[in-house]
């Protein structure tokens, strides 16, 4: 089995509001919340995991909500940099799913095979009304994505020697996870099903921040159950039903990268 290392990189930051990341819950509670890439690196290959946000979603320094953020294809270049990493160097994207902030440099990486699932694909080329008012998706990228070399995978696949693709619905029609195997066990990249460890483990009591500073989270009352979704679910039944599978897999919190986690900032796991 291959042991990959996993390197979190930094895309830029939004802030914005925890409770619409853990609903109902630290109302009020502002936070930096980091735009996150995964370089997987096993001494032969070089697999890159979401690709961030274009700064056409960034106007006049706001993102999402209308809320401060930085970000754009320079961060995810100097963010490779810091790893001796060029666009060209990468073999494979990886995407948990197709929304603006996982897709924005998806062009600068034409040697390479791009995965997604085929439900992204559909909902990229033809969302609903709701998505485009969002602005979920990034249409400029599907004529760059039709040009490049795709695999749009219907389920769970493993993809190459310690690396799993799992299908997890919820957050959209088509997001996914990745179980990747390392020396220490198995790290699951859990994309935006969970943006937050908060999210799958409703019972934390502090996180750390990007700048690595404690800040004290509110535990989820027992009626949440065992997990808190955030605003950003589109179907609560397979939102829940792809919690349960991630919490199945999981040894602990420590191996639950998630989507916009701000505890594994710029940290590189197994350390």
């Amino acid at each position: 089995m291959a042991n990959w290392t996993i390197n979190v990189l930094d895309y830029g930051v939004i802030t914005c509001p925890k409770e619409a990341l853990t609903v109902g819950v630290d109302v009020g509670l502002m936070i930096d919340l980091p735009y996150l890439g995964f370089l997987l690196n096993d001494g032969e290959h070089k697999i890159l995991v979401d690709c961030g946000i274009n700064e056409r979603f960034i106007v006049d320094g706001k993102a999402w909500g209308n809320f401060p953020a930085k970000g754009g294809v320079q961060y995810v270049i100097n963010a490779l940099e810091k790893h001796d990493t060029r666009p060209e160097d990468i073999e494979m994207v990886l995407y948990t799913h197709l929304h603006n902030d996982h897709t924005g440099a998806c062009h600068l990486f034409k040697n390479a095979k791009h995965v997604f699932q085929y439900d992204e694909w559909k909902d990229l080329v033809d969302p609903l009304p709701s998505m485009k008012i969002r602005g979920d998706f990034d249409p400029e990228v599907i004529p760059t994505l039709v040009k490049m070399d795709c695999l749009r995978i219907d389920g769970d696949i493993e993809i190459i020697d310690g690396i799993k693709m799992i299908k997890t619905p919820g957050h959209t029609a088509g997001s996914s996870i990745y179980v990747v195997s390392t020396e220490k066990g198995d790290y699951i990249l859990t994309g935006d099903t969970a943006i937050l460890r908060h999210n799958i483990f409703p019972k934390l009591t502090e996180t750390t921040g990007i700048d690595g500073k404690k800040i004290k989270i509110t535990p989820a009352p027992d009626n949440y159950g065992p997990a808190i979704p955030s605003s950003l679910v589109y179907n609560h039944y397979e939102w829940y039903k792809s919690v349960y599978k991630i919490q199945a897999l999981l040894k602990s919190e420590d191996f639950a990268l998630c989507g916009h986690e701000l505890s594994i900032f710029n940290k590189q796991f197994p350390a």
